[in-house]
């Protein structure tokens, strides 16, 4: 079973652990994904730079979260 664990060694279960106190994971940044990401993957997450949202594709649609 493969890990990779970014920041401070965890015992959290999971393939990838980013853990830091005072830093946060930063998103690929795409204007409007859901023109121009041709073919999205199920569970695809980016950061929207113009309708400044988390685009999130489901694998039929995606969907945009406003903070």
């Amino acid at each position: 079973e493969a890990k990779v664990s970014i920041g401070q060694p965890s015992s959290v279960d999971g393939i990838l652990v980013l853990e830091d106190t005072n830093k946060a994971m930063v998103l690929p940044k795409v204007a409007s994904p859901h023109l121009n990401i041709i073919n999205p993957a199920p569970g695809m997450m980016v950061y929207d730079t113009t309708a400044k949202q988390l685009a999130v594709f489901n694998g039929t649609v995606w969907s945009f979260w406003k903070p």
